[in-house]
């Protein structure tokens, strides 16, 4: 049985030498999962805290839209914007059905103003806007629509809280994981 023994030295030796290398690859693995930046993410944080409400994966030439009712001419106004590769945010479109304090009465240079059916809608814009405030309102409709799915602002947070609306790159940890939404709710 002498060369049994030698396979099992052989083993052994093969082991020893193995060993550190694949703690090597684990460890290296593992700081590209945490340290790597993938895609982009659009997220929506409560303005005086790190608290992140909202957040969805999404990728250049991704559209989202804003709706709410102007403050002062109470009236719905519809905002629709699209992201770059960078992470920037350019207001693209605007839609609402009077003018008043906020609302544009020119068009951008390039842009196009259409009326039909007592609505203004501006096309053809290009506002880089990198991140934006906006103010949760108690009146129904004022809603974010990404991908498709409309989230009621007021679902995540109270009536008055600011809420910061921005796009960011997220960890390959964070996609790995599969997390789609961060959602800290708070109960009226």
């Amino acid at each position: 049985m002498p060369g049994c023994q030698n396979d099992h030295r052989n083993f052994h030796h093969v082991m020893r030498i193995q060993r550190p290398a694949i703690l090597l690859i684990a460890v290296g693995i593992v700081l590209l999962i945490v340290f790597l930046p993938t895609g982009l993410v659009l997220k929506v944080e409560e303005m005086r805290s790190p608290a992140c409400l909202y957040q969805v994966p999404v990728r250049e030439g991704d559209e989202f839209t804003l709706e709410f009712i102007h403050s002062v001419q109470r009236t719905p106004v519809k905002e629709v914007f699209r992201i770059d590769g960078k992470g920037s945010i350019y207001l693209i479109e605007t839609e609402y059905q009077s003018f008043g304090a906020g609302l544009p009465t020119m068009p951008d240079v390039g842009a196009e103003v259409e009326v039909e059916g007592g609505k203004i809608r501006i096309t053809g814009m290009r506002r880089k806007i990198d991140q934006f405030l906006v103010a949760v309102s108690p009146v129904p409709g004022h809603a974010l629509t990404v991908g498709g799915e409309k989230v009621e602002l007021a679902s995540l947070a109270q009536p008055g809280t600011g809420l910061l609306i921005r796009v960011a790159r997220e960890r390959l940890l964070a996609a790995f994981v599969g997390r789609r939404y961060e959602w800290t709710r708070k109960r009226i």
